[in-house]
């Protein structure tokens, strides 16, 4: 019973200590604000879509330092544009024949979900594997091959210009600091793993994120209930090489849903009616972005949880061009990422679960 009642205390001084300001992290959530406001002015008004894809690409390209930003950045764009290349590509010749799309779909997951453990540049494959689930997803709610056709631009469109507006920001008002004397690295520069093609770790962590996503694509697709195809995405973004390090991810996922989603609905239901102007949709959103953002500069402990507060807030206030009352969207999209939750928990757990001592070789940006 002691240990029991003094978890809450032992949470508490945890979220005390994560949260309180360190050096630069004042710098970072600037940087993240002022990316944000400039992608909704522009977003709001060229009417550029998937403005919750365009917040959440800057909470990913921002980093600590300069160089950070930039090598990650530079990662993203070229993940972004091999994706959704990739994704039109399978299309092109599979649009028409459902189970050919799937295999595809699903052999493009795997070889992405494989090289995400076994090489350097696992941003880039998870990119890639990322985009071609939405797609996926888009296909059974897109009535015409034209309008997926525009839809996969859009996401290009969205996730690449946010990364740019993210970088000048990042060259304008980054701090310039002396470059330091650099030391030599012993670390091996080669870009695959060098057991990449002898530990059986790296192929079953592929088939466990893809069992997850196509348990989840079969639900989803089988209760026809396609608001919860965020289910299928998470059961790739929650893939970690550990199983605690799976529950850590889960954790982080589901409580910034939960957190953003409640700021949404309060938002939604007492602040969207009286707004009259775009000045009056940023004063309302920069307060729970600034949130997100302080989490997302911390540790690695919390930092995931503050990125899925803003993504989830603006999945559910900043998708359209107009006031937003749709309650259904924030309640499909919740229930979507509980299911993956859980099904990437069960998977993991009990289909060759793997201990904490295995790192993911090729992760360059976490």
């Amino acid at each position: 019973m002691s240990e029991q009642s003094a978890y809450p205390t032992q949470l508490f001084h945890l979220l005390q200590r994560e949260l309180q300001p360190t050096p630069g992290r004042g710098a970072l959530v600037a940087r993240h604000l002022l990316s944000c406001s400039l992608i909704i002015l522009i977003s709001m008004s060229l009417q550029v879509p998937l403005l919750a894809l365009s917040l959440v690409m800057v909470f990913y390209a921002n980093q600590p330092t300069l160089a950070m930003t930039r090598l990650v950045g530079v990662l993203m764009l070229l993940g972004v544009t091999l994706g959704v290349a990739t994704a039109i590509l399978l299309l092109r010749f599979t649009y028409d024949l459902p189970l050919l799309r799937i295999i595809g779909a699903s052999l493009v997951f795997l070889v992405c979900a494989f090289l995400m453990r076994a090489t350097r540049l696992g941003p880039i494959f998870f990119c890639i594997a990322l985009i071609t689930l939405y797609v996926q997803s888009l296909v059974d709610l897109v009535p015409t091959p034209e309008l997926l056709l525009r839809a996969c631009l859009w996401a290009w469109v969205a996730g690449c210009y946010a990364v740019v507006v993210a970088l000048l920001v990042s060259e304008v008002i980054h701090p310039r600091k002396p470059a330091l004397p650099s030391e030599p690295s012993n670390s091996d520069s080669t870009l695959l793993a060098a057991d990449a093609l002898t530990n059986s770790a790296y192929p079953r962590f592929a088939l466990k994120a893809w069992l997850a996503a196509m348990l989840c694509y079969l639900l989803y697709n089988g209760l026809d209930w396609p608001g919860i195809h965020t289910a299928m995405l998470t059961c790739l973004i929650v893939a970690m090489p550990s199983l605690a390090a799976v529950q850590h991810k889960i954790l982080l996922r589901v409580s910034g849903c939960i957190v953003g989603s409640a700021l949404a609905l309060a938002c939604m239901v007492f602040v969207m009616p009286r707004l009259e102007s775009i000045v009056g949709l940023l004063l309302m959103s920069l307060p729970v972005l600034a949130l997100g953002a302080w989490i997302a500069a911390g540790s690695e402990r919390i930092a995931y949880a503050g990125i899925q507060i803003a993504f989830c807030y603006a999945l559910a206030l900043l998708e359209s061009f107009g006031p937003s009352t749709d309650l259904p969207v924030i309640r499909d999209r919740l229930i979507g990422i509980l299911l993956g939750a859980l099904v990437s928990a069960v998977v993991q757990t009990f289909i060759w679960p793997e201990s904490g001592a295995n790192q993911i070789g090729g992760d360059v940006g976490n």
